[in-house]
């Protein structure tokens, strides 16, 4: 269908990447599957820390990321529920099978020296939050393979302060079907009004088969025998 079925990857900015390895895979027990130099972008380290075999968690480090200093509140929270600047992400949530899988979790975590709170009930899943390096917020859940009931958790009094009408949220409930045109939509104009990334405007006048020629890299750095 063409669809989003889960998270590919989220990617972590760093000034210490052995660091955040260290953490992910001897704390939390993520497995590294890469690391080599982010493809398009100079002096950039990029490593993969495997969830499953369709998602990661991505880090990134380059010297400019670590001459930026990091401000509570606006780039990281500090806790799982303080605000941050809009568009940042706030906490980092990662999903095990059950409740025996959490507190299993809470073990390995706590036999690292890490405060762990919870597991906190949350209806539709149960939680357990920590601060991990470089002001991640981390969390650690599960809802045991079930769906969230939609129709006892969307609050009619929170969808009001949200400016949701009626109209709003049936649509948002029933998000309209789309039928593929096999990748021929045409490219909108570069100042169509819509978010734009930065620093790409060499590329708003080329195809899109010449952005694949040009931007692919899809040789591992590591020739492998078969």
């Amino acid at each position: 269908m063409g669809l989003p079925n889960g998270v590919h990857h989220i990617a972590i900015c760093t000034r210490d990447i052995k660091g955040q390895i260290e953490f992910f895979t001897q704390v939390c027990g993520m497995e590294l599957v890469a690391l080599y130099w982010m493809h398009g972008v100079k002096n950039t380290f990029h490593g993969f820390l495997k969830l499953n075999d369709s998602s990661s968690i991505a880090l990134v480090e380059s010297p400019e990321i670590g001459e930026i200093q990091g401000i509570k509140g606006v780039s990281h929270a500090g806790s799982p529920g303080t605000p941050v600047a809009a568009g940042v992400m706030q906490h980092l949530a990662l999903n095990v099978d059950t409740e025996a899988d959490l507190l299993t979790m809470r073990d390995r975590v706590r036999s690292h020296g890490y405060w762990v709170m919870g597991p906190i009930d949350h209806g539709f899943c149960k939680s357990i939050y920590f601060a991990a390096p470089e002001g991640i917020m981390l969390e650690f859940s599960t809802s045991e393979g079930k769906a969230i009931e939609a129709d006892a958790w969307l609050d009619p009094e929170v969808l009001r302060l949200a400016g949701i009408t009626a109209s709003d949220l049936q649509r948002y409930r029933n998000p309209p079907p789309f039928q593929s045109q096999g990748g021929k939509v045409a490219q909108p104009a570069p100042n169509s009004g819509k978010p734009m990334m930065d620093g790409m405007e060499r590329l708003y006048n080329m195809s899109d088969e010449e952005i694949t020629a040009r931007l692919s890299q899809p040789t591992p750095p590591v020739s492998v025998r078969k």
